[in-house]
């Protein structure tokens, strides 16, 4: 028995070691790349502002911007998993927080017309640190499950309290997740999209464990469709 638990104990070791050499190569690349992108993004606005230019090569320009958009999401998301917890912000209920996840995932609701409802039984105060780590988790969460529709879709946000514990449910109908799929998700750098760094699920595990709490799957929820996520917190 002391044999197993040494051998545990010398992976865990590895595992730490080898995810902070990959916490330290995600925040230097992220650097590199995110300055080029701001400029990239400042000339294709600039060009965009001159008519002759906008007129002649203005969806090509709309195109750069967006996928320098799309980069720099991705760049975000190295520079969250690099850091080892979330940044203070400002005390807010759950109901702010959800509302300002609402926001930032409405154009991608939109694009994929994907109907997003809110039923909130429970709406406990977060302070300033835990907010920041919750807002991460549910805002990785929801675009999950709005990626996980390809067109017409819902997703719900549900929260109830038990047992001095919440309980904050993200439901889907998309095409779920494998079973063989689900033991992996939550790695790093695993992703089942195309375009994809395989860091938003691996950030929601770091950041529930960093509040005490757990995070679990199951899919498919129902009708053989759909995927739920249910992070549980202490109050």
């Amino acid at each position: 028995q002391l044999l197993e638990e040494k051998v545990k104990l010398e992976r865990e070791l590895a595992e730490r070691e080898r995810m902070a050499s990959l916490g330290q190569m995600a925040a230097t690349v992220a650097h590199e790349v995110k300055n080029p992108l701001s400029a990239i993004k400042s000339i294709t606005q600039v060009m965009r502002e001159d008519e002759t230019v906008s007129r002649e090569y203005g969806r090509d320009l709309d195109l750069i911007t967006g996928e320098v958009d799309r980069l720099n999401r991705s760049v975000s998301q190295l520079l969250s998993f690099s850091r080892p917890s979330a940044v203070a912000a400002t005390p807010a209920a759950l109901s702010e927080i959800v509302e300002g996840i609402l926001t930032l995932t409405r154009g991608e609701a939109e694009q994929r017309l994907v109907n997003v409802s809110v039923d909130l039984n429970a709406n406990p105060q977060f302070d300033g640190e835990r907010t920041s780590a919750l807002k991460e988790v549910l805002l990785n969460l929801t675009l999950n499950a709005i990626q996980a529709i390809h067109l017409e879709g819902k997703v719900r946000i549900e929260s109830q309290t038990a047992d001095g514990k919440l309980r904050i449910t993200i439901i889907d109908d998309g095409e779920g997740i494998s079973a063989d799929k689900q033991e992996k998700i939550f790695e790093p750098f695993f992703t089942t999209k195309q375009r994809g760094t395989g860091l938003g699920l691996a950030i929601v595990a770091r950041r529930v464990r960093e509040l005490g709490g757990e995070v679990s799957i199951v899919s498919p929820n129902g009708d053989n469709r759909g995927t739920k996520f249910v992070v549980t917190l202490p109050l």
